[in-house]
């Protein structure tokens, strides 16, 4: 499969505030977090796709004031892609304080939500994506403006300032109980104009985000929140 051509044609032009192409930033952070993704690979693809949703919607809320957020940090991609975008937009001012939470144990107990109805998705296991934490947090030793917080959900969030307010969230726990945990605790603490954004909705292998996320936004009666062609789903607070 050669892809190439098309990454070139989607996204060679896009230049985060006239510093650095987004495809250069992309592919520092592979290799910075050591995934290996093949930029020529179908997976890569997708995951370059996200993470222009991350940039994009991250741009929308440059200039609000509140912190960042991501429960989900596997091995620190997206949590190291939203400090490389925080540091471009903010580097000669005040940086964004960055709060990045996982377990580092992988994934949490699976409920009945989050078995698979399809007969070819792969049905993951308790326990799955675990990684070394202290991997992680070598990629952040330098990072003064982010916190890297180690526990379960909900038990984690006692870690956090009750008081925090958040401009960008990013939910990426795969599974039903932790991401509706997670939209609970967060959603009155997220500014207005902020960004909350999962990365599973659309996922065969982890059914329980979507259902957590619809759950959710229902019975709130918000109709707002949208899913992306990426497999993202994204709300934006307060703008009806």
């Amino acid at each position: 499969m050669n892809l190439y051509n098309h990454l070139d044609i989607i996204f060679k032009n896009i230049i985060i505030n006239n510093e650095i192409s987004f495809l250069d930033l992309w592919h520092n952070v592979n290799l910075e977090t050591k995934h290996n993704f093949d930029p020529n690979s179908s997976i890569a693809f997708k995951r370059i796709v996200r993470s222009y949703f991350l940039l994009k919607y991250f741009e929308s809320i440059k200039d609000k004031s509140g912190d960042i957020l991501e429960v989900g940090v596997f091995r620190g991609f997206s949590g190291l892609f939203l400090e490389k975008l925080d540091m471009i937009h903010y580097k000669n001012t005040t940086r964004s304080k960055i709060f990045l939470i996982d377990s580092f144990e992988g994934l949490s107990e699976i409920n009945e939500e989050d078995y698979v109805s399809e007969n070819k998705a792969f049905q993951h296991k308790e326990g799955h994506f675990r990684v070394n934490y202290e991997d992680v947090k070598k990629l952040f030793h330098d990072k003064n403006n982010v916190q890297l917080i180690k526990g379960w959900i909900p038990e984690v969030f006692e870690k956090l300032d009750e008081k925090n307010l958040y401009k960008f969230v990013h939910i990426d726990v795969d599974l039903y109980k932790p991401t509706i945990t997670t939209l609970n605790y967060i959603f009155d603490k997220v500014v207005k104009g902020g960004i909350i954004i999962t990365d599973d909705f659309d996922s065969r292998e982890f059914p329980g985000n979507r259902k957590a996320w619809q759950e959710f936004f229902t019975n709130k009666n918000i109709l707002n929140s949208i899913a992306l062609p990426s497999g993202q789903a994204v709300y934006i607070k307060n703008f009806k």
